[in-house]
């Protein structure tokens, strides 16, 4: 009765993989870490004699008594940012660009791709990745190279997608390590090289970043190896699963349920199945409400079975056997089900 919860095969694994990779290409993650190059067509950087000295204003009408203005380091204009305080970031951001701050020459292309505190641009946002790719920013380098990759305000250009991943992946940009890794799982304007694609997801999976370590964990268990490695496979579940992946949470709740590659625990998969239920993840809520239905590793609780049946089925998930265990149940546990979706909130 367990093994009939999911049924799963090497290809099937294989199937997974591509088709999670295939949409999976990772929006960029800001960096405080600073260069300085200096910005063409822009002031210049301050000389020796006037680092470390406050900048004075003209006496005017708005500043009579010549107070000097706050002078501020490179990093408060990503501080700025990570407070949702987006026209000081852009102020300031704005005024480190010119000094050849390459930090703030990429801010200044997220602010612009996002429309924060200024209007949204896909032009001028890539025109200042563009200038801090240039100047060896590792976030620039990959959101250019996503850019072109995606054909996001650019014409699309595997080829300089592929020299801006590869540009990032070195300097352990770990989205474009992954992205990079992809296109050599693929085959896409690179020779497929699956030692390659493992090297690059592994690097990306061990600096965190789950959708890395979730296409590990499913390559492990595909038909691209000789092989099976469920070790290495529940491994690197765990490690996604925990960092938030909603498939992995539900793909290792699965293994740890049937102890298939690591010690079985049906406790704790139930959690898994729970937490990726009430995040939305639809085969989540069938396999709990299966779970919950038949009391396979816990007590029999129809009504919450109900309840996570119900939210399957409005998302569009199909299950005979959940529709004639629905329809069998006595009309007082049906609104009773109802009842908690909508005491929740999740209807």
């Amino acid at each position: 009765m367990q093994k009939a919860l999911i049924k799963s095969n090497r290809y099937h694994a294989r199937w997974c993989l591509c088709a999670m990779l295939a949409i999976s290409l990772v929006c960029v993650t800001l960096s405080p870490a600073l260069s300085t190059p200096k910005a063409p067509n822009a002031p210049n950087a301050p000389n020796k004699s006037e680092q470390g000295l406050s900048a004075i204003s003209p006496t005017t009408k708005a500043n009579p008594f010549n107070v000097p203005e706050k002078e501020t380091t490179p990093n408060a204009p990503f501080d700025a940012f990570q407070r949702g305080y987006y026209l000081t970031a852009f102020a300031l951001a704005t005024k480190w660009a010119g000094r050849g701050d390459v930090a703030s020459q990429t801010l200044l292309g997220e602010l612009y791709k996002h429309g924060l505190g200024v209007p949204q641009d896909d032009k001028e946002a890539l025109n200042w990745f563009s200038l801090a790719a240039k100047n060896g920013d590792r976030e620039a380098q990959f959101s250019l190279g996503f850019a072109y990759a995606t054909g996001k305000g650019i014409k699309k250009d595997l080829d300089q997608a592929l020299l801006w991943f590869e540009k990032a992946a070195t300097q352990n940009q770990k989205n474009a390590q992954f992205n990079l890794g992809y296109i050599y799982l693929q085959g896409q304007s690179r020779r497929q090289d699956l030692t390659k694609a493992m090297d690059l997801f592994s690097k990306a999976a061990n600096q965190g970043l789950p959708e890395a370590q979730y296409a590990l964990a499913n390559l492990y268990v595909s038909d691209f190896l000789p092989a099976p490695n469920l070790d290495q496979a529940s491994y690197w579940l765990q490690k996604a699963a925990q960092n938030g992946f909603l498939d992995a949470q539900v793909e290792y709740a699965l293994m740890l349920f049937n102890g298939k590659g690591v010690k079985q625990d049906q406790k704790a998969a139930i959690s898994w199945l729970r937490q990726a239920a009430n995040k939305g993840h639809i085969l989540a809520q069938n396999r709990l409400a299966r779970i919950l239905a038949r009391g396979l590793g816990t007590k029999a609780q129809p009504i919450k079975a109900a309840k996570w049946y119900l939210l399957s089925r409005k998302a569009g998930k199909k299950d005979d056997w959940l529709d004639a265990f629905y329809r069998a149940l006595p009309e007082a546990d049906k609104a009773k089900a109802r009842a908690q979706l909508q005491n929740a909130s999740i209807w």
